[in-house]
């Protein structure tokens, strides 16, 4: 048996595709997505991994994080699909000509994907493999800071915000720094009040994480802050304080915090905001679950009614939808 990371096989490709495996499993297959990367190529292309295995099992808790045209490279490898990806799109997408971009995935077009999906799919649900789990309770906290940066009039439509993602981190951030001393006040009161011993605050850019730790640690909680340039020495420290209950708040990046973290020792969590793949939103909740705890997980996602940020819940909620009727 050999454990290879996607950067190992890549950097040393040359090697690998001299071996003839047994089996080769695809771990965290939803990093295999794209079509048009080296790293989907090497894996499920002509000559890839696949072809170097007698049999391929890719695993995932979300093969498509974002929309049903992340399942293509996976279902015409194992053969599942004959239509090429643009008429993949076609068929199981919205899809913007002008932006070319995938808006969603088309909900009329669920019943046949899911069809496609249990030809080559052993599904496994928390509830099958671990009844005993605690589940996740996710729950709206309404904030109204005073002042925010928000899109300019004529640019608030769902549509927009959709194909603008990549252009919105301006007002993101303005909308994540004004949150935060109403997030920093509501969590002192519970703290304060016994209502709270321990939590973890998830959210997105770091300025407004960082925004949140700094208040928190004024008003005299212990609080660590786990983001992506957080020394790995650093990040093991907060863990270790976290789980002896020296810290009592770990304010983290949902990608440095979503994987290889455990968070348990806390049952309640918040989103400061949200990562626009929901995928990444579920993995980062679940560090707070662990066997070993009966009680039962709550997450409150702090948003701003009638505000930009409240339309970019309104984004994220339809794609949640959307995937969880696939899968």
């Amino acid at each position: 048996a050999e454990v290879i990371s996607y950067n190992r096989l890549r950097n040393n490709w040359a090697e690998v595709r001299q071996q003839r495996y047994d089996l080769a499993i695809v771990d965290e297959c939803h990093f295999v997505k794209n079509p048009e990367t080296q790293r989907t190529r090497l894996v499920y292309g002509k000559g890839g991994l696949g072809y170097c295995a007698d049999r391929v099992w890719a695993l995932s808790g979300t093969p498509a994080p974002r929309h049903a045209a992340e399942l293509w490279a996976m279902l015409k490898a194992f053969g599942v699909t004959p239509l090429n990806y643009m008429d993949f799109v076609g068929r199981y997408c919205h899809y913007d000509q002008w932006t070319r971009r995938v808006l969603g995935t088309r909900v009329e077009a669920i019943p046949e994907l899911r069809e496609l999906l249990a030809k080559v799919m052993l599904r496994r649900t928390r509830a099958q493999v671990a009844p005993d789990m605690p589940a996740i309770d996710f729950q709206f906290l309404e904030l109204a800071p005073g002042a925010h940066a928000d899109l300019p009039e004529g640019a608030v439509s769902l549509a927009w915000i959709e194909q603008n993602a990549g252009s919105m981190q301006a007002e993101r951030i303005a909308v994540g720094q004004a949150k935060a001393p109403q997030l920093a006040e509501h969590i002192e009161f519970a703290v304060s009040n016994g209502l709270l011993q321990q939590a973890v605050v998830f959210g997105w850019h770091t300025e407004p994480l960082e925004h949140l730790a700094s208040l928190l640690c004024e008003r005299g909680i212990r609080t660590g802050t786990i983001t992506g340039s957080t020394p790995l020495a650093r990040r093991e420290q907060i863990q270790d304080d976290f789980r002896k209950g020296l810290t009592q708040i770990i304010v983290g990046n949902i990608m440095a915090c979503g994987m290889a973290i455990d968070l348990s020792s806390a049952s309640h969590g918040y989103f400061l905001e949200l990562d626009w793949v929901p995928g990444n939103n579920v993995q980062a909740a679940n560090r707070l679950i662990s066997m070993s705890k009966a009680e039962k997980v709550t997450i409150d996602i702090a948003t701003w009614p009638g505000s930009m940020d409240d339309k970019v819940q309104q984004v994220l909620l339809r794609r949640v939808r959307e995937l969880s009727q696939l899968y």
